[in-house]
């Protein structure tokens, strides 16, 4: 049988609905492909939760192939978890990546408690984020914690310089 490569886009906000979705579809494309030795994400993504990121980011790890993350025009917020995930991580010239500090929305009323409760919660997701891409870069936690902190805008090339792209490729 040929061996044929994998592509999929993710497009869209980082929430469970779509990526339940992405997730099910890649499971659907590996059964029809059972031989395909790459499976190439393109994304586009303003980026959301943190939490269902990381899971994807497990899940592309855990796959048995080659993954091949490529920011086809933004990579911001949750979504560059999700790119991080690539073993090879490739950029187009005009595409970006935007980090910065984790948000939540809270409603309500809430006790000091609450408050502190959420507050670990967001500094563990935080080491999270920065460890995924410390692993995937050639900057350290401290580095990517700052640049979280101040928030970031990165072009393709200074995302290349960081390490966090592995090549700046043109449209075919």
């Amino acid at each position: 049988m040929n061996n044929v490569d994998i592509k999929i886009s993710f497009t869209g906000s980082v929430n469970e609905e779509n990526v339940r979705a992405f997730i099910n579809e890649i499971k659907t494309l590996i059964k029809q492909n059972p031989d395909s030795t790459v499976l190439t994400v393109y994304i586009s993504s303003p980026g959301g939760n943190v939490d269902i990121a990381v899971e994807l980011f497990h899940f592309l790890k855990l796959l048995d192939c080659t993954i091949r993350t490529v920011n086809i025009s933004c990579v911001n917020s949750a979504a560059i978890i999700i790119f991080a995930a690539g073993t090879e991580r490739i950029s187009l010239p005009c595409s970006s990546f935007y980090v910065h500090s984790i948000t939540k929305n809270l409603n309500g009323n809430f006790t000091a408690d609450d408050l502190l409760r959420e507050a670990r919660e967001m500094a563990a997701n935080t080491n999270k984020i920065a460890t995924i891409l410390a692993d995937a870069s050639n900057k350290n936690k401290a580095y990517w914690k700052r640049l979280m902190r101040k928030g970031c805008l990165l072009t393709s090339r200074k995302a290349k310089e960081l390490g966090l792209v592995n090549d700046i490729s043109e449209c075919k």
